[in-house]
């Protein structure tokens, strides 16, 4: 396996903040090491309204590998969760067929 693609064995919600119209969450995927990596960060943008985004923390760790892909952005905490148990299942496969590369777009957050 390439040294920059990662392998990771479990994923893990926080929530940062619980306030109706402001939650906060953040969604890590644990490697085989049992070290931790913030993978996405969900914000609610108005009630029961979330988006979610990939972490910046995420991408500089893994986003300079042209074989990396990963979706930006997601409205739904079903999308974030497949994505993450897939990162999980298919180690080598960080994709979905909403993704884009990584190097293609700018990320804001």
């Amino acid at each position: 396996m390439p040294a920059n693609i990662p392998h990771f064995e479990a994923w893990e919600e926080q929530v940062i903040c619980p306030e109706r119209g402001s939650r906060v969450v953040h969604y890590y995927l644990k490697n085989t090491s049992g070290t931790s990596i913030l993978a996405v960060v969900g914000t609610e943008r108005s009630i029961r309204h979330m988006f979610y985004v990939v972490s910046d923390e995420f991408l500089h760790a893994y986003g300079g590998d042209t074989s990396v892909k990963v979706c930006t952005k997601w409205r739904a905490r079903r999308e974030v969760v497949d994505w993450l148990t897939s990162v999980i299942s298919h180690p080598l496969d960080i994709t979905s067929m909403y993704c884009l590369n990584l190097q293609s777009i700018r990320f804001h957050y």
